[in-house]
């Protein structure tokens, strides 16, 4: 972008700060940023020299930046102090957005100028999304005002669809679609750099006023909602002030990533007969241009989930009773398999939790307190009301913290009752048996028994389990297919082999 041609002794001598050595703490960096820019920007922040736009958004993008490697590493919840100091950079994020916005609003020619204001202004706002992720909070108002706002400014209906413009808004809706709170940090952060222009390239994206197919999503630009599905929302008659609503198709790309998995999957079957053990080592760009930080097998389970979601909207067949009422958790595979062993409850290995509503098939529960366990989206856990119940198997499907200190677990109920078993797969070594939970049939969601262990157990059809119990029971069985499979662990149904071998 081009300098303004009058730069002011105030915009060269706020230029000068934001180009200097930043504060040793984010939250110290981030109570100076506020006070030289708030005045400097307050009465006219789209005009004066662009090179100071360009400056505030390097300078909070590196507060950003500075902040993420420790929202990854803490478990949730986040720590309040972190929290709160996550939760004001997001606000100074989306503050020099707007400033882009308006910048770009303003900006009379078309072309370069205005795309590299747009530009900016999305890379910011990718900014408070994933910081927002990363500490499960939701994402704070105005921020997809602000995205509709640059998206109409760059006239996205216009360009080409490897526009990179384009692309950075679509990225945006794109995660949305993706149920973000039911991601780990390190796969939010992952999935964001691997949704590239080869993968937007094939998005549906149109305007009208029809409605879209069963795995459209309708966004009304004058508004500020994110994307709404047309099979959990009807599309409205009309969108505020008359304007036409957009739609976003999602199929396409869950095809595209559909040759991803297939990749992957044999890159890991090359390795696995080469003797290479490639299931915990990180992917790198030369692995097919994935982005680092998740291996193989983690890659595999996340975009197989973001798959299904772009091929068809997940969409709640039972409704929710509200309730309240407290129960006892058990959180980790690991721990649920000791419990399952042991027989009794010990100290420390369960805590409690509140029941805030609940289906058949699933519920959600919370803890004003904090967690004391390492809480992530896609662990197992087990509950139960009553010492005298037995424990529920459930996987945590989405994490929300709304406040420091809080945190909201979605919960899938996968057994009402589980054993504590060891299976081992053919193929591998007898060494290797994997500690898993034996669960019953669970009519009408599974009619046949199944077993939850660890991510990257299942590795043919027949294998064998053992049970400990009052004597050793040891069976062969026929794995009838992966159910469901998360970062941490996977689901599959069998039945007893007839015929062991």
């Amino acid at each position: 972008m081009e300098a303004s041609s009058a730069t002011t002794d105030d915009e060269r001598e706020l230029l000068a700060w934001l180009d200097g050595e930043p504060a040793a703490t984010v939250a110290d960096d981030l109570a100076a940023f506020r006070a030289r820019l708030k005045p400097s920007m307050a009465g006219s922040r789209a005009g004066g020299d662009v090179r100071v736009l360009e400056a505030a958004a390097k300078r909070v993008l590196d507060m950003a930046e500075r902040l993420r490697p420790q929202l990854i590493a803490v478990q949730l919840p986040v720590p309040s102090e972190l929290y709160e100091t996550a939760e004001r950079v997001c606000g100074a994020l989306l503050d020099v957005a707007g400033w882009f916005a308006e910048r770009a609003e303003r900006e009379r020619r078309a072309g370069g100028e205005r795309s590299a204001l747009c530009m900016g202004g999305l890379g910011l706002l990718s900014g408070v999304f994933v910081l927002s992720g990363l500490a499960a909070a939701p994402v704070p108002a105005g921020v997809w005002r602000q995205a509709h706002r640059l998206a109409r400014a760059a006239e996205l209906m216009r360009t080409a669809v490897d526009d990179p413009v384009r692309c950075a808004y679509l990225r945006l809706i794109a995660v949305a679609v993706s149920q973000p709170e039911g991601l780990t940090g390190r796969e939010l952060a992952w999935i964001f750099e691997f949704i590239d222009a080869r993968v937007l390239a094939v998005a549906g994206f149109e305007t009208g006023t029809a409605a879209g197919n069963a795995a459209s999503w309708w966004i009304d630009a004058d508004t500020d909602i994110g994307p709404q599905a047309v099979a959990r929302r009807p599309v409205p008659e009309g969108a505020a002030h008359g304007a036409p609503l957009w739609f976003f198709n999602p199929r396409p790309m869950a095809q595209k990533l559909g040759e991803c998995v297939e990749w992957i999957t044999a890159h890991m079957t090359a390795a696995e007969l080469a003797g290479m053990n490639c299931e915990v080592e990180p992917l790198s760009a030369e692995d097919g241009g994935f982005p680092a930080g998740l291996s193989s097998l983690e890659a595999l389970a996340l975009l197989r989930r973001v798959r299904n979601h772009w091929m068809a909207t997940p969409v709640r067949e039972q409704p929710r009773r509200q309730n309240q009422y407290v129960v006892q958790v058990c959180m980790g595979l690991a721990a649920v398999w000791e419990l399952g062993c042991s027989g009794r409850v010990e100290a420390g290995r369960t805590h409690e939790w509140v029941v805030l509503n609940e289906s058949p098939a699933g519920l959600a529960i919370m803890s004003v307190a904090g967690a004391e366990a390492n809480v992530e989206a896609g662990v197992a856990l087990a509950l139960r009301r009553d010492p005298q119940q037995p424990w529920s198997v459930c996987v945590v499907r989405w994490i929300r913290s709304e406040m420091p200190g809080q945190i909201e677990l979605g919960l899938q109920v996968i057994g009402p009752s589980f054993q504590s078993v060891k299976v081992g797969f053919r193929g591998r070594a007898l060494q290797q048996l994997a500690p898993a939970l034996a669960l019953p049939v669970m009519e009408p969601m599974r009619r046949h028994p199944a077993m939850l262990a660890p991510a990257g157990t299942y590795a043919s059809r027949r294998f064998v389990f053992v049970r400990d119990g009052v004597g050793v029971y040891i069976a062969q069985a026929r794995a009838l297919g992966l159910d469901m499979q998360t970062q941490g662990v996977e689901l599959f149904q069998y039945e007893i082999d007839p015929y062991p071998i």
